[in-house]
């Protein structure tokens, strides 16, 4: 009996560690829903799934509250998270992963564009959790603070949704093999 815990030991270490070689353990990769150029006038609604304006359903709105005070707003069930400036930090927009933007924290809360606090500079990035539940990150291109342009905000955005790894195919036929080799051990240990 000692000798067959032994071996059914060694058998799953083996096992377990071929499984890692071979790939069960991938990490997630991103498939992009949408990507655009967009300009969010003033007390506009904007969807970052659709790319559009006032879409199906919309995730930020424009607020502005005074002439010159305003603020992204997260709409419904969508989040916000502002990630920084562009070069600060080493910040780069196209190096961030969905990985990157799934570790944020996000919030319910908006962020400050006026002329006041104003987070929402040229090469400034955010970050929109959707109401789909993607993952967008937003670079601020342009801000539009004048009236005659009706205090819109320009964006480069990219939303990604996650995908679930999937093992290879060698993975499970290894594993059968495997566990086919650990059944004819135990059937000769108990023989």
């Amino acid at each position: 009996m000692k000798l067959f815990k032994h071996s059914y030991k060694q058998g799953m270490a083996a096992l377990l560690g071929l499984a890692m070689l071979s790939g069960v353990a991938t990490s997630a990769q991103a498939a992009t829903v949408s990507e655009g150029v967009a300009t969010i006038p003033g007390t506009f609604l904007f969807d970052f799934d659709a790319g559009s304006l006032a879409g199906a359903g919309p995730d930020v709105w424009w607020e502005q509250m005074t002439t010159t005070s305003r603020a992204l707003m997260p709409y419904s069930t969508a989040q916000l998270a502002y990630v920084g400036q562009v070069g600060v930090g080493g910040l780069s927009f196209n190096a961030l992963t969905v990985s990157d933007l799934e570790a944020l924290t996000y919030s319910s809360t908006g962020i400050s564009g006026g002329d006041v606090g104003s987070l929402l500079t040229a090469n400034s990035v955010f970050a929109v959790k959707t109401d789909a539940g993607n993952y967008g990150k937003v670079l601020v291109t342009f801000p539009f603070f004048q009236a005659y342009q009706n205090n819109g905000l320009g964006v480069y955005w990219v939303t990604m949704t996650p995908t679930t790894p999937v093992p290879e195919a060698d993975t499970y036929s290894m594993l059968l093999a495997g566990f086919a080799l650990m059944a004819a051990v135990v059937r000769r240990r108990t023989a």
